[in-house]
């Protein structure tokens, strides 16, 4: 497998023709406010790289291992990005806004343990996900699929679940306080209380 030379830099746009897009393991990379273009990087590895304000689109990531890496203010549109495993990045430095999916597929992947605030996952299909123990205060799920995805001690205040649909959120598990629900979708959350409800 090949590797980067340490300390690498970059600033400009990376698409499937641009040399990076032949390695499978990117190590002490930065990139600064880069355009990331139908990129194929499933089951490869980013190693210690720093993303600042980069965007990424119609690429798939899925398996991809985040070995303390770091996303600052980094936006996914259309991606695709299964089983990966957020908790290998590095969050310890909180530097620009939590990142934001549009458009993406987010299945099988786990955000557990992490406080990610107003995380943004913005009509993205997000089955089988591991939100535990997560703090995702204004976080917005707006119109995404949440099928199978586990919320358990996740704090969701003043989170935004308008026309998300497939959840199951035990309110006596989680904190909800102005959390925001479609008026239909939040009948599953009396499910959990063993609430049965009749015309």
């Amino acid at each position: 497998m090949d590797n980067l030379l340490e300390t690498e830099y970059y600033d400009d746009d990376i698409d499937y023709q641009h040399p990076l897009a032949s390695e499978s393991c990117w190590e002490s990379a930065r990139f600064e406010q880069c355009r990331f273009k139908k990129l194929d990087m499933s089951e490869g590895k980013w190693r210690f790289c720093i993303f600042d304000e980069c965007e990424f689109i119609d690429c798939d990531l899925s398996l991809l291992i985040l070995n303390n890496s770091q996303f600052h203010s980094a936006i996914f549109i259309r991606c695709k990005l299964l089983g990966v495993d957020w908790t290998q990045a590095d969050w310890t430095t909180h530097l620009g806004k939590p990142p934001k999916f549009k458009d993406c597929i987010l299945n099988s992947g786990s955000f557990f343990g992490l406080a990610l605030g107003a995380i943004q996952l913005l009509n993205c299909i997000v089955h089988d996900v591991d939100f535990t123990e997560s703090s995702l205060v204004k976080a917005r799920f707006i119109g995404s699929e949440l099928n199978q995805s586990r919320f358990y001690n996740t704090n969701l205040t003043s989170a935004d679940f308008t026309q998300a649909q497939g959840y199951q959120i035990d309110v006596r598990q989680n904190r909800v306080d102005k959390a925001r629900f479609s008026r239909i979708e939040a009948l599953g959350l009396l499910g959990a209380l063993g609430i049965e409800l009749v015309d």
